[in-house]
Parts: C-alpha cells; structure tokens; sequence
C-alpha cells in the first residue's frame, strides 16, 4: 500500500460516448465495464482511469467536466475527520463501496480529490505510454491550504523554485507539486491536475484540437490541453521522467544516444548488421505506440493497413541488411 500516494483518476463527463470516443482518438485507450455506466479505460491490457456520466447533482451545480484524483489512505474516516478539522468540506463519503472506501473532499480553496481505502486502484505509472504519470496541484494562494495538506496526509512541501514546490511523503519521496498560478493561466478554479504521458505531445496536441478539444498553456514542463467538455488535463513526453526536483522533466535521451552510437559503430566497422538493429528497434517502438513515422506520423487506430505495411518495411529491410552481412562473411 502506497499511503497518502496518487494511485488512480477518473473522468466526470456530460456526454459520456463522446468523451470515450475523445480519449480514445488521442491515448488509444479502449474500455471495459461492468454495468454500463462506469467505464475503465484500458491500454495494452493495463487499466488506466475510470470515464462516467457526470451525476445529476453536478449538472444543477453547473459544475464542468473534470478529471479527479484519488489518493490512497489508511482509513477514510480517519482522514475526513481531519479533513474538517482542518478547514476542509467533505461532499460525501461511501466507506463500503465494492472497490474499497472512498470520500471527496474540497481543500479550503475548493480544489476537489478522492481518498481511497483499499488496494484494487493502483493505476499511476512510473513511465507508460498514454497514462497517468504525475499529479499537481493548482492554486492561487498556498498558505491557504498547506496546514490541511500537511495535516491530514503528513506531506512536506518544499519550494524549489517561485511559485512551485515540491510533495513529499514521510520517505522524502517526491510524490507531486504544488503550482502557484494567476488565473488567467489556470483559470478560476483550483484544481489537481492529471498528467498521461504520450510519445509526441506535439502529434498528441494536434489530436486533441482535430477533435474538439482545446489548448490552454504550455512551457518546457508540461502542456495543458481541455477535452471538448472543458475538462482540463495535462499531457508530458513519455520519454520524460519525473526529475529529482519532482517537476515532469527531460530524462537522459537514451534512444537517441543509443542511436548515435550505432551510426559510428556502423562507420568504424562498416558492419551492414547494425542497420538491422535500427529497423529492429524501429518496429519494436511501432508495435509498442501504435504509431509509425513516414515523413509524418501514422497511426495504427486510424490507418492501420498503411501502418502495418511501413511496420512490415522496416522489418523487411533490417532482414536484408542482416542477410547482406551474413552473405558478406
């Protein structure tokens, strides 16, 4: 158990069938369900976040659609017992639900998440394609809600730059961040924001404008995109880990490096296998995004015979430059 730690997010949507199709287009997500109305998203067969129809209760409040994070507890009623005390507002509670206990809480600014007690919802990754990787915090004044933070999850927050800090856990983990943003970045509202790592966020982007959704911010951390139901979300490189300063950031570009030295291996030796590797590990990263390059990006969802038929060229060619080798011997 990963106590006081971000382990899943799911989707409140007003047009649950658009919002699946949506996330389905720019994360290759399919779904799962067992009673029609609370869908899981799924992604080379690991789950990923859940998708449901916003409640009715919602609807009349006007509130929009959102993405909510789940951060996993020892005992919800412990914890929203310290949640009031420390100026938080639980809007309801459900200690026996099938999953596991489970309460939404709003942080004395009004941003919402979800404690969960239990161990089914263990769905945030370390580096995997078109999934939750990271969560922070958004907000426009943090000595408003850093007691009720610190209080009812034991988390040191750290600054680390101005405006941004980093969550701790009790192991000097650094589990999260803290934003401190103008509303004309994050809008009125405060929220915990969800990161799912892609393999391009620029072909990632396009996607989401192609089908309704829209751009809200980016700068050399993170993008901010909102689904065409106004909720916000935030895409990352999936190359890109989380760094020792706990912000989304660029890891050491190892397939890069790795292809530079295959090229000089191939002009030292002039070893014609070595292409073989390339187009080896080319149809590999194909196979495992879904998506292959020509000149521009192909998808497998959306031209899947033109996709196989350049998967199948690579394949072709590092056969060939491997049999080139061996008829050289």
């Amino acid at each position: 158990m990963t106590e006081n730690h971000f382990v899943f997010a799911d989707l409140s949507t007003y047009d649950l069938e658009t919002a699946k199709q949506f996330y389905s287009q720019i994360f290759d997500w399919d779904y799962i369900t067992e009673d029609g109305s609370y869908f899981m998203a799924t992604h080379r067969e690991k789950e990923i976040a859940g998708i449901y129809e916003t409640p009715q209760k919602f609807r009349d409040m006007n509130m929009p659609s959102f993405w909510m994070s789940y951060i996993q507890v020892e005992s919800v009623v412990e914890t929203t017992a310290k949640a009031k005390q420390l100026g938080g507002i639980v809007e309801f509670v459900d200690a026996e639900n099938i999953i596991g206990g489970i309460a939404l809480i709003r942080d004395p600014l009004g941003a919402g998440f979800t404690i969960y007690e239990g161990d089914i919802l263990e769905h945030r990754y370390e580096d995997e394609t078109n999934a939750l990787v990271w969560n922070e915090l958004f907000v426009s004044d943090l000595e408003k809600i850093k007691p009720f933070y610190q209080g009812i999850f034991n988390w040191k927050i750290l600054k680390i730059e101005d405006g941004r800090y980093n969550i701790l856990d009790t192991q000097e983990k650094t589990i999260g961040n803290i934003n401190v943003v103008s509303n004309n970045i994050k809008g009125t509202y405060e929220y915990w924001g969800t990161f799912f790592a892609v393999e391009d966020v620029a072909v990632t982007k396009k996607e989401v404008l192609k089908h309704g959704g829209s751009f809200i911010y980016e700068d050399d951390k993170l993008t901010a995109l909102a689904d065409p139901f106004g909720a916000f979300f935030h895409i990352i490189p999936a190359c890109g880990k989380v760094s020792p300063k706990g912000a989304p950031g660029e890891s050491v570009p190892w397939r890069a490096l790795l292809g530079l030295g295959l090229i000089l291996a191939y002009f030292l030796t002039g070893w014609s296998w070595i292409w073989g590797l390339f187009f080896a590990f080319w149809v590999f990263m194909d196979i495992r995004s879904g998506h292959t390059h020509l000149f521009e990006p192909v998808s497998k969802k959306q031209n899947p015979v033109l996709y196989w038929v350049i998967v199948v060229t690579w394949a072709t060619l590092g056969a060939i430059s491997i049999l080139y080798y061996m008829d050289s011997i």
